[in-house]
């Protein structure tokens, strides 16, 4: 910050220098620079209102998985009373038709009587059996969509482990220098310090920050259903206003979008796959109380998430 600041005092006085036209053109690259970081501002907003949906969809499938799960319990209770019902049943007919053989020795008028009650047992016997008979099928059926709920989520996360193993093979020289991968939520996430990536106030990316993002974009296309979120973040330290930058929000924009152009150059990440986004300081890891936790929160997480047509298919 303090180059920053010694550049704005020398641009100042080589204002005083420059020709009227001269003061224009730097105007009105000025407001270039101002009007592509308002449109960078509206893209991570709209961004994370698309993230925000996928997490709100993620929600609503584990709730689906738990309402299953209850409801197969539920059904599986009623299958079993039935059952019971339908044994007294059976026991029941044959205790009757055990009575209509003594009956037969004697009066008419009571052998009809216990003929009748044979004939509604029966009746009765066999609607109970049908009703159990389509409680066991639908039982079967809501077992078998759990079920394939389930393979689907466990087949997602088993590929979500695998794809946090590649990568933090990918760049195992790097952690212990300012670079983590972890699995939280179903998702991938690989944090990268400013530390290995930027100088203090400053989007462009360091030379080894580059030879890290190029690996990670390599590995990243041995997959390319994978969905990538790069989102930077800042400590809640204010930075001194600069031509194309204002406060936090918009260095941490604009450093999400100097990695996003390396994925996709260097590393060779189709652009429709990648979103960027800029976060300022509105989400810390840790309180920005001590120096050591302002660097840890002056960080960008690159988010990588599974496509879930396959599970959306089945719920809807």
């Amino acid at each position: 910050m303090r180059i920053n600041s010694l550049f704005f005092v020398l641009f100042l006085g080589f204002m005083g220098c420059v020709s009227s036209r001269q003061f224009k053109e730097l105007e009105s690259q000025k407001s270039s620079l101002q009007r592509m970081s308002d449109s960078l501002l509206a893209l991570s907003a709209n961004q994370s209102g698309e993230l925000g949906n996928l997490r709100v969809s993620h929600t609503q499938l584990s709730d689906e998985v738990a309402g299953l799960r209850l409801d197969t319990s539920e059904t599986g209770s009623q299958f079993r009373r039935l059952q019971h019902a339908f044994q007294e049943a059976s026991n029941q007919n044959v205790m009757l038709e055990e009575n209509y053989k003594k009956l037969l020795k004697g009066r008419e008028s009571e052998a009809t009587e216990m003929m009748n009650q044979l004939r509604e047992a029966r009746a009765q016997l066999l609607q109970r059996e049908d009703s159990v008979l389509a409680l066991e099928k639908a039982l079967k059926a809501k077992i078998a969509r759990l079920n394939e709920l389930e393979e689907i989520l466990a087949r997602r996360d088993r590929e979500m482990q695998a794809l946090r193993s590649t990568v933090s093979k990918a760049l195992k020289s790097y952690e212990g220098a300012g670079l983590t991968v972890q699995l939280r939520n179903g998702k991938v996430y690989v944090s990268l310090s400013e530390k290995l990536l930027f100088a203090s106030g400053s989007t462009s990316v360091a030379e080894n920050g580059k030879k890290a993002l190029t690996q990670l974009g390599q590995a990243l296309n041995a997959d390319t259903t994978l969905q990538i979120l790069v989102e930077g973040h800042t400590d809640d330290v204010p930075m001194k206003p600069a031509p194309n930058l204002q406060d936090n929000w918009d260095l941490s924009v604009l450093r999400a979008t100097s990695i996003v152009r390396i994925l996709v150059k260097e590393g060779g990440v189709n652009r429709s796959r990648i979103t960027a986004s800029g976060k300022g300081e509105f989400s810390p890891v840790v309180p920005n109380d001590t120096p050591e936790n302002k660097a840890r929160n002056r960080r960008t997480e690159i988010v990588l998430s599974p496509k879930l047509d396959a599970l959306y298919d089945l719920v809807n």
